[in-house]
């Protein structure tokens, strides 16, 4: 049979044990949060990218539009006889119309890149500060545990 120091020197022990497993599962709950962080960034980092690959893109696809549509009037024009001189304010116009549009489109795709890179910092900011918050967990239960233990060595005696 166990004598009473016996079991107080067990609950010591199970008690520096317990703060043990209680400060790891706070570090490691950080680490976690840390972790989904890191690619709740990267994915965001990577839709900034993906905004301004497409922005690019459909200006490259408007500006082709509008070099056909520019061909499409010249075409027009010539086979009615107008003089492409005449028509230089129409294709003055076109031509701003288009360049607006694209400039458009540009504008939309930096727009959409700020924003992802945005979300991205605000990401690793979060795991920031979810790691800050177990460490601190861990140091109040690492804390909170010594002292039990202590007090319960304090009664072994």
């Amino acid at each position: 049979m166990c004598t009473g120091a016996e079991i107080a020197l067990i609950g010591t022990i199970a008690s520096g044990a317990g703060t043990a497993v209680s400060t790891l599962g706070a570090i490691q709950q950080g680490k976690s949060a840390q972790n989904l962080a890191n690619y709740n960034a990267q994915i965001a980092q990577n839709d900034a990218i993906a905004a301004r690959q497409k922005a690019e893109f459909d200006a490259r696809a408007q500006d082709r539009q509008a070099r056909l549509f520019a061909g499409s009037q010249r075409a027009s024009m010539a086979s009615t006889g107008s003089e492409l001189l005449d028509m230089g304010d129409i294709r003055d116009m076109s031509a701003e119309e288009a360049e607006l549009e694209n400039l458009t489109i540009r504008y939309g795709g930096d727009m959409g890149f700020r924003a992802g890179q945005q979300r991205a910092q605000l990401a690793g900011f979060e795991g920031a500060v979810a790691k800050q918050r177990a460490t601190g967990a861990a140091a109040k239960s690492l804390l909170t545990g010594a002292s039990s233990t202590a007090q319960l060595a304090g009664k072994i005696k």
